[in-house]
């Protein structure tokens, strides 16, 4: 005989999880403490830790609700195709999320604007794993393919085709349209082959 499940527990993760997506939109990574989001959603601390472990757990959580992972492309499309389809995603995601975004992808390179203590770099360490396996991965295959054994840099390549995109949103309001991602795409294959 199967159990029902509490639709108190759905409730309460939903309220958790909808305190934490508004403080991380408003003020970041910092602002989303267990403190405020018990706070902000009127959930006990205790019901919170039923669903959360721990910070980092509320934290990567309320980066997927607000910036889902990016889809792995289809492995059968040529290269090119599958790094457009990405980027054309990752715009997309910024197109919604614009500031988030931007925020997601220093975090996975591991950007601060000041130094951690040693109990918040374990946090920040988790976190950007977790946002390095979301966002950052399902690139690696494709950049893999398309860059040259001498310049293998991903994190340099991923920066030459995000960094635009994020300029755009936050900078200046141009459009991450087909037309822009894809002349980004071809512009960035034709110099890496050039290189070669």
């Amino acid at each position: 005989m199967k159990t029902q499940r509490d639709p108190r527990l759905d409730r309460s993760r939903a309220a958790i999880l909808s305190a934490a997506v508004e403080l991380l939109s408003e003020g970041g990574v910092q602002r989303v403490t267990i403190e405020a989001v018990t706070a902000r959603s009127g959930v006990a601390r205790s019901t919170l830790y039923r669903h959360f472990r721990n910070n980092t757990e509320l934290l990567a959580a309320a980066f997927r609700e607000l910036l889902p992972p990016l889809p792995e492309p289809d492995p059968a499309l040529p290269a090119r195709d599958r790094l457009l389809q990405l980027v054309l995603d990752q715009a997309d995601q910024i197109a919604h999320v614009p500031a988030m975004a931007a925020v997601t992808w220093m975090a996975a390179s591991g950007y601060s604007a000041e130094t951690p203590s040693a109990g918040e770099r374990t946090r920040l360490d988790a976190l950007r794993q977790h946002i390095i396996d979301n966002y950052r991965r399902p690139f690696d295959p494709v950049l893999t393919e398309c860059l040259s054994d001498s310049e293998r840099e991903i994190d340099l390549a991923l920066a030459r085709l995000i960094g635009p995109l994020v300029f755009n949103a936050l900078v200046t309001g141009r459009p991450n349209d087909r037309e822009f991602c894809t002349r980004l795409v071809d512009e960035f294959l034709a110099a890496t082959a050039r290189s070669r």
